[in-house]
């Protein structure tokens, strides 16, 4: 529409402008002004309308030189019919006119020349307007897959991070186990066996139900309640309406583990770890707290912390929150969006 206006308006004025010139140096007809502007008008038009739709004539061809050759022709086009509809609507609104087909003479060549030297620049400026926002697209597109790409490669490494700490303790108990207690030693490894499963899953989505989540992290407080015995007690409070929503897969487990490496093994006293999932909203609150020490200024540093802050950066940008508590009871608290 913005086009449109444009057109009509330069075609006026030009037409205008045109119309006065012959008005003071030929006849002093008032006609003159107004068959200029009417001739530009409608010239003008039609002249746009073939740059514009293009497209439609042109589709034929791959060759720029064949889409040039088109494009003259229907400036051409344009042109002369401009000019005849520009004589018939004369011939009805100005007293004397009388209308001929193709009764134009040297007006025609005017009219050709006018539109193609207005038309061809015009018609060259919006290829490359086309052929640069092409190009622009293609390489929007490229990068686009590019960042996708690392994404998913940058997932997958955060996914491969096992804390090695954590699989030296598990297999030290279960050697203290074997002649100590081997029922709970092949218990332990079993769950050792389970926990594998998950965290080397190949093909693990990024996101997976709050219920699957659970499970990775039943399984792993259940081998870490193996090996600290009655040092470590646990509850899971979950709204079950969570239960079957999409949370990104693994998050929750490195948040217990730190949870476990600073509220219970590093006292000799009982501890303990409460998890309460519930749904707040349009978010997913996570709430993890532990009997330990209180968080330091600038929690964020451990590698699981770390992995959990990268990984939810990676798939959220910044529509999440992590927040450390330590008034009154200490926690840390993820905000997530609901993803059904």
């Amino acid at each position: 529409m913005h086009s449109i206006i444009k057109t009509l308006l330069i075609s006026i004025l030009i037409g205008l402008a045109f119309g006065i010139y012959l008005y003071f140096n030929y006849d002093h007809k008032p006609a003159r002004i107004f068959t200029s502007v009417l001739s530009c008008v409608s010239i003008g038009s039609l002249m746009m309308l073939s740059i514009n739709y293009r497209h439609y004539f042109t589709m034929i061809t791959g060759y720029q030189s064949l889409k040039a050759m088109i494009m003259i022709g229907l400036l051409i086009i344009a042109a002369l019919l401009g000019s005849e509809f520009t004589f018939m609507l004369s011939s009805l609104l100005l007293p004397g006119h009388q209308y001929q087909l193709f009764n134009g003479g040297n007006i025609y060549i005017l009219n050709l020349l006018i539109v193609l030297v207005t038309g061809i620049p015009i018609y060259v400026s919006e290829e490359w307007k086309n052929i640069l926002q092409s190009r622009i697209s293609g390489q929007q597109y490229r990068l686009l897959q590019l960042e996708q790409q690392q994404t998913v490669f940058e997932l997958e490494l955060l996914r491969a991070k096992i804390n090695p700490h954590f699989l030296y303790n598990v297999h030290n108990t279960i050697a203290g186990l074997i002649s100590k207690d081997p029922h709970k030693a092949e218990e332990l490894v079993v769950l050792l066996s389970k926990f594998f499963r998950f965290t080397l899953k190949k093909n693990s989505p990024d996101f997976h139900t709050v219920s699957d989540e659970l499970e990775i992290v039943t399984t792993y407080l259940h081998m870490q309640h193996i090996r600290y015995d009655d040092r470590l007690s646990y509850t899971i409070d979950t709204d079950p309406n969570v239960l079957n929503l999409q949370i990104p897969s693994f998050v929750l487990q490195p948040l217990v583990e730190n949870a476990v490496k600073h509220g219970i093994e590093t006292s000799s006293a009982p501890g303990f770890i409460v998890i309460k999932i519930a749904l707040n909203a349009q978010n997913i609150t996570i709430r993890i707290a532990d009997s330990g020490a209180e968080f330091p200024d600038k929690p964020v540093t451990g590698m699981g912390l770390q992995i959990v802050m990268n990984k939810l950066r990676l798939l959220y940008a910044a529509d999440f929150k992590m927040e450390f508590n330590n008034i009154s009871e200490k926690y840390v608290q993820l905000t997530l969006p609901k993803r059904n």
